[in-house]
């Protein structure tokens, strides 16, 4: 895939102002505080803290984390979309030109229907470099739930409350994402899946912020 476009690790630090503006007026738009946010992307209160006020990078995977508890697409926040409602009959075709690459030291995330704003669903396709399970604050956990489907090679899936599954080419399994889990790869070469997440938390209402 020549024509992906890789948009690097971490946020460009001329955007993670940007960014952290974004991120606390999201947050306060659903009357959410700090330790709301906390409990739901597993980030910590001083790391939210730092990212709103413009005093951190965030990696990849940190903003994955955020983004999927705020229900919004993370290329929503990373370009600073404003907060509308979403359309009806809306359609997005993705070619090869329109995927985003986005790398973290474990996965490959090719972002799919990135364009299309304010979706249920977050589509992205992995490849899953490592060969050993991330420490456990790295392992991804956001509300909603997911679906994961084996492209290519053998993964090894791990959670916290399961023993390891084993998913070959064509497999796939169906989990709770509020639950940390991670990917492994444990095949000749780096499997690639197909993620997709769907939120479905109810916003918390009646927070003071």
């Amino acid at each position: 895939m020549e024509n992906i476009r890789d948009k690097g690790t971490i946020i460009a630090e001329q955007e993670r102002v940007k960014f952290g503006q974004e991120l606390r007026t999201r947050r306060k738009a659903n009357n959410w505080t700090l330790e709301d946010l906390h409990k739901l992307c597993g980030v910590s209160i001083a790391a939210i803290s730092k990212i709103e006020k413009g005093q951190s990078s965030p990696s990849f995977e940190t903003i994955l984390k955020i983004t999927r508890s705020l229900q919004v697409n993370f290329i929503e926040m990373l370009d600073g979309s404003p907060l509308i409602p979403a359309a009806s009959s809306r359609l997005i075709a993705t070619h090869l030109d329109d995927i985003e690459l986005f790398k973290t030291k474990f996965y490959d995330y090719h972002v799919h229907s990135s364009t299309l704003k304010h979706k249920a669903m977050v589509p992205l396709q992995m490849t899953i470099h490592t060969k050993e399970a991330p420490p456990r604050n790295e392992w991804s956990r956001h509300d909603g739930e997911e679906f994961i489907f084996v492209l290519k090679g053998e993964l090894e899936f791990h959670t916290e409350h399961y023993k390891p599954i084993k998913l070959r080419m064509g497999e796939s399994c169906y989990l709770d994402s509020t639950s940390p889990h991670a990917f492994v790869s444990i095949g000749d070469v780096p499997a690639e899946i197909i993620s997709v997440c769907l939120s479905i938390e109810p916003l918390i209402a009646n927070k003071s912020v």
